[in-house]
């Protein structure tokens, strides 16, 4: 490969890796909307009962569907094309949102800005597979890191600008914002002539035939039920501990400490031991699920709201690579077709976030407390099991190809 040729590739890596930091950062504080502006919301239209948690559902519902439709859009155009497209489609929905004068209204907006969600989710993270590839786990882990920063930064921010503006001027200064990320976007791809076709890996057409070739692979499979078995184990503890701390411990702000320590935790995690993951992920995936689950159990079982909220934070330094390790390796063998196999991970990892408060609220009602903060433990576990199962399987390939 000539120098000019690199060059160009290198480039064309630096636009795409570019494109999807930025676009994940904005968008961590649109997740973050549904938490933050609950009470302002459910004064502003007089809620009551489930309505109050229809925002937050209604997010989390757009954003699965739109993973059905991610599959297609596969092949058919340029990914930093579709990043702009979906932050674009974002920031109107944002505005959306923020008019609203009626709730059902709202509740429409919020479903379309989790499709939009999906798009770039989805898209952000098989993109910097395509470019990225060997490193690919290192870059997710700074995607990821920096969705990590906008979490830890979006509270603070956001219930600062409470105190000058309402409810709806937060959702118009973040669809500003995903409109300068807009501009942001075409400025980089903009002038690049012919290489900008080569600004993204033009990737092979969906077809049924792919879906079920994908879950014919033991490794596959296996692959997908750690996503759901990580991405319980994090859901569980991030929804519930702080109704944990509240009922447990009478202390609603040692649960809000917790979440804001597991992010710090986990944020470090992505950005400082990115480099060391990829020599070895899934054994180094193993390992850190037995810890994440046994972290959670002596935390728990400790009795001590600080031990616990120590725990969480040991927690986030073990999960927090998990969804970029999955990400990467669920590519590997499917070069062409990163689309297909980043939504089929973000899909089961969603359907694990819906299902874990829902089964740590039941068994915690119908069992005891104990036990329902039990199954964040469970699932860590289930995952390294999976995890053993990658490696038993990663080693009999090496040993066919050695043959």
């Amino acid at each position: 490969m000539n120098d000019s040729l690199q060059n160009n590739n290198n480039r064309t890596a630096g636009v795409i890796t570019t494109a999807a930091l930025v676009s994940i950062f904005i968008y961590s504080f649109v997740v973050s909307l549904p938490g933050i502006l609950i009470n302002e919301v459910v004064d502003t239209f007089a809620l009551e009962g489930t309505e109050t948690g229809l925002m937050g559902a209604f997010v989390n519902l757009g954003f699965m569907l739109s993973l059905f439709i991610v599959i297609l859009v596969q092949g058919r155009a340029l990914k930093t094309t579709v990043l702009a497209t979906a932050v674009a489609a974002q920031a109107i929905m944002l505005f959306v949102c923020g008019y609203s004068p009626m709730f059902y209204i709202l509740c429409t907006g919020c479903v379309l800005l989790g499709f939009c969600g999906g798009f770039i989710d989805t898209f952000s993270n098989s993109a910097i597979v395509d470019v990225r590839k060997k490193e690919s786990t290192r870059y997710l882990g700074y995607l990821h890191g920096l969705f990590g920063v906008g979490s830890l930064l979006s509270p603070l921010l956001l219930i600062w600008m409470l105190r000058y503006t309402s409810w709806r001027g937060i959702q118009y200064a973040l669809a500003v914002a995903s409109i300068l990320v807009v501009l942001l976007i075409y400025l980089l791809t903009r002038g690049r002539g012919g290489q900008r076709d080569q600004a993204t890996v033009r990737e092979h057409l969906f077809s049924k035939a792919d879906l079920f070739a994908y879950f014919r692979e033991k490794r596959s499979a296996a692959l997908t039920l750690s996503g759901f078995f990580t991405m319980f184990s994090i859901a569980s503890v991030m929804v519930w501990i702080v109704r944990y701390m509240t009922l447990r411990f009478g202390s609603a702000e040692l649960g809000a400490l917790s979440i804001s320590v597991y992010w710090m935790c986990a944020t470090a995690n992505r950005f400082l031991l990115a480099q060391l993951i990829k020599r070895a992920p899934m054994k180094f995936l193993t390992l850190v699920a037995l810890l994440s689950g046994l972290f959670v159990l002596v935390g728990v079982l400790s009795g001590n709201a600080v031990v616990l909220c120590v725990m969480i934070g040991l927690f986030g330094i073990c999960s927090g690579h998990f969804v970029p390790v999955l990400v990467s390796e669920s590519a590997v063998g499917y070069e062409g077709r990163t689309t297909f196999t980043t939504s089929i991970i973000m899909f089961v990892m969603s359907f694990g976030r819906i299902i874990a408060p829902i089964s740590i609220a039941f068994a915690s009602t119908h069992i005891s407390l104990t036990v329902g903060m039990m199954l964040p433990v469970a699932a860590a576990t289930a995952a390294a099991i999976c995890g053993c199962f990658l490696i038993r399987i990663g080693g009999k390939r090496a040993e066919g190809e050695a043959k």
